[in-house]
């Protein structure tokens, strides 16, 4: 258990109907800046979710109970690990423990001799791209990535998202560890 009381574990079969509620949860933030059309939209496939639950690249935070109350959703992209979801209940938001996801990410990474971890984000909020940026991702040309990055750009704004606002970044996993970041970052709110 960390200091939030939350333990993240690879996710189970039986987590899987509980994390669309968790998704859901999470994106009611982006009401508050003009885009509740995420809050109201798809959670990911639950079909999509049991094959990376399989694969060993699904994680949920969960509390004292064993119960999730976050995950990360994750597969290769270009030869890169790509985080295709990092979702934290509203409730349990603010504790680490989204940074604390994407630590099990980076490490599966680098288990799996994979460059870099790589993910989607809108630039200009602060639980978005700065966030990342505290924890050592920096934003980077999709020509750097790969096609499959530059295709899911493409598929993000067809689906809506402002192309403008929206950025990819990378955190190479040669890099020290996140934890040192982390613990950093703590320190300096």
């Amino acid at each position: 258990m960390s200091a939030s009381g939350s333990f993240i574990r690879p996710a189970r079969r039986d987590d899987l109907e509980k994390l669309g509620p968790i998704e859901r949860s999470a994106a009611s933030v982006f009401r508050g800046v003009g885009l509740a059309w995420l809050a109201d939209g798809d959670t990911m496939d639950p079909a999509v979710l049991m094959v990376l639950c399989r694969e060993g690249t699904l994680w949920v935070a969960v509390d004292g109970r064993d119960e999730p109350v976050g995950f990360l959703a994750g597969h290769a992209l270009d030869e890169l690990f790509h985080i295709a979801e990092v979702s934290v209940a509203r409730s349990h938001q603010r504790q680490g423990i989204g940074a604390r996801l994407v630590e099990a990410a980076m490490f599966h990474g680098r288990r799996q001799g994979f460059g870099a971890v790589t993910l989607t984000t809108y630039r200009d909020l602060s639980w978005n791209g700065p966030s990342y940026a505290r924890l050592g991702f920096v934003e980077i040309d999709v020509d750097e990535a790969g096609p499959g990055h530059r295709a899911k750009l493409e598929d993000e704004a067809k689906a809506g998202h402002d192309p403008a606002r929206r950025c990819l970044m990378a955190l190479r996993l040669d890099q020290p560890a996140l934890s040192s970041r982390i613990a950093e970052s703590r320190s300096n709110r």
